[in-house]
């Protein structure tokens, strides 16, 4: 028992630790939009604002450099007086951060199933990588296998050995063939698709406060396609904009209406709305490092500084100068608003005035669809998808519908169903490069981004591969690791000196 906890310590657990470790840190790194928003929720969880993240990752970064250290050290065979403590020591804070690592992944995975399939699309696009790390462990084991094998025969036994080498060789094969008919994620066959069409979310949000004008005209300069925003309705009937529920993640309301800061958005007139400042706390908080990396002028902090919550036809303006398309969510208020049941109406109305309908993607329930048809034609009849339950592409043409909207988590199937049928499909929120560059091999028409302007400035997929060239390396890759199986165990087929034994 006292040997296996010796080896569990020193040679096993750390191994386990790591490998979490490196997968905490992998995943939090790749994944820019939800970091924001977990900073945000754990901010009012614990009711103070750190960048938690960022601290979490270097906690994962310390055990996993300590893991390290003691796999280097077991196999190196180092003592030192304070092994026994700091083994049990170190067992009982990996103990602790394996549970942390579940139960945060738990709670991640209820709160945002997609991101349980992010996962999925992340290793499925880098298989180019996984696949190379897998084959060479393919070899080796392969290798000493047949080397524990060969290490008891006996000189009868070499023709034999020989069989087993070959049948391990097919074996590998057949298995490095894989790849080639089923190819990774970011392996390009045929010509490279059209780029996708970008749709700036809440504006150039990462660069400047969401949903306020400066972040429309950002996004606007950057040259997206359009641009995306959320529209709520005060409690005296004007139409405003902002996201959450209430007022306070993007505005000084503490501070100005000191008790609200919880009170539903609608709750407040315009009048009330207009003194609150809606980019200081993008300057306070830089939760995308914008700020710290240099991306935003002093000149442009200015700016933030003095921005205000603002009204729809502040961005109906920028969308007429700049010929965006213009896409948005409604955020219906609540069943005792003075203005819920003519909510829609007002909407529709207020942008239909601005004559920019062939602009306009509006998001629209079966409901709302006629209505829709009846009081502005021109307008692009959007539905909103759940992609865990998506409808028949055959039934949203036969409705009227011309967009889908819906999250990245839709397979490549979906999206290829209802582009067939004459649909365009818009995803929603891209914003890593690889993401993009996935949704970009796969050809979808278009995605909604926070992270516009790295979006806008990429040229090509990051990381992708003609089929061709990726053939090339793999067949290099595939004869490495069979030189590495030879290489391992020829010296074993070769017939052992019979030992002579004196008379």
């Amino acid at each position: 028992m006292r040997r296996f906890l010796s080896t569990f310590f020193s040679r096993i657990l750390p191994w386990v630790v790591l490998v979490h470790a490196l997968t905490f840190i992998v995943f939090w790194l790749t994944n820019s939009l939800f970091y924001a928003a977990t900073n945000d929720y754990l901010a009012d969880m614990l009711g103070r604002r750190l960048d938690y993240v960022s601290i979490l990752i270097w906690v994962s970064a310390i055990i996993a450099l300590w893991s390290l250290i003691r796999i280097l050290l077991s196999y190196l065979g180092k003592t030192y007086k304070l092994a026994v403590f700091t083994s049990w020591l170190y067992g009982f804070i990996s103990l602790i951060y394996v549970i942390f690592f579940y139960g945060s992944f738990m709670l991640l995975f209820s709160e945002s199933p997609v991101q349980l399939v992010r996962i999925g699309q992340l290793i499925g696009y880098f298989r180019i990588v996984l696949d190379v790390v897998l084959l060479a462990g393919l070899a080796l084991l392969f290798a000493f296998l047949l080397r524990y094998y060969l290490r008891k025969r006996t000189l009868a036994g070499l023709p034999r050995a020989w069989w087993s080498l070959i049948m391990a060789a097919v074996v590998y094969a057949a298995l490095w063939s894989l790849p080639l008919i089923f190819p990774p994620e970011a392996v390009v066959s045929g010509s490279l698709p059209a780029k996708p069409l970008i749709i700036a979310h809440r504006g150039a949000s990462m660069l400047a406060p969401e949903n306020t004008q400066v972040a429309a005209s950002l996004a606007a300069g950057i040259g997206v396609y359009g641009v995306e925003t959320d529209i709520q309705i005060s409690q005296d009937g004007e139409l405003f904009l902002l996201h959450d529920d209430t007022f306070d993640r993007t505005t000084d309301i503490k501070t100005v209406f000191p008790g609200r800061e919880n009170e539903p958005a609608g709750n407040f007139t315009l009048a009330e709305i207009r003194q609150l400042n809606a980019g200081k706390w993008f300057v306070e908080q830089d939760p995308f490092h914008a700020i710290s990396r240099g991306l935003v002028t002093p000149e442009q902090i200015k700016e933030y500084e003095q921005q205000t919550v603002p009204v729809l036809a502040d961005w109906l303006d920028i969308v007429r100068q700049n010929h965006l398309a213009f896409r948005f969510d409604l955020k219906q208020p609540s069943a005792g608003h003075p203005y819920a049941a003519v909510f829609y109406d007002t909407v529709l109305n207020q942008i239909h005035q601005a004559g920019i309908d062939p602009q306009i993607w509006f998001i629209v329930d079966q409901q709302q669809l006629q209505t829709l048809r009846d009081h502005a034609p021109d307008m692009l009849p959007t539905y909103g998808a759940n992609y865990q339950s998506l409808p028949a592409a055959n039934d949203l043409v036969a409705q009227g519908y011309r967009i889908v909207n819906v999250e990245y988590g839709i397979t490549r199937q979906w999206i290829q169903q209802y582009q067939d049928a004459d649909l365009w499909v818009d995803l929603y929120t891209v914003d890593e490069p690889w993401q993009f560059s996935r949704l970009w091999l796969v050809g979808v028409d278009s995605i909604t981004t926070s992270n516009s302007q790295v979006m806008f400035d990429m040229e090509q997929p990051i990381f992708s591969l003609p089929y061709s060239l990726y053939a090339l390396i793999w067949s290099l890759v595939g004869l490495l690791g069979l030189g590495l199986i030879v290489g391992l165990v020829y010296p074993l087929l070769k017939p052992r000196p019979v030992s002579q034994t004196s008379p």
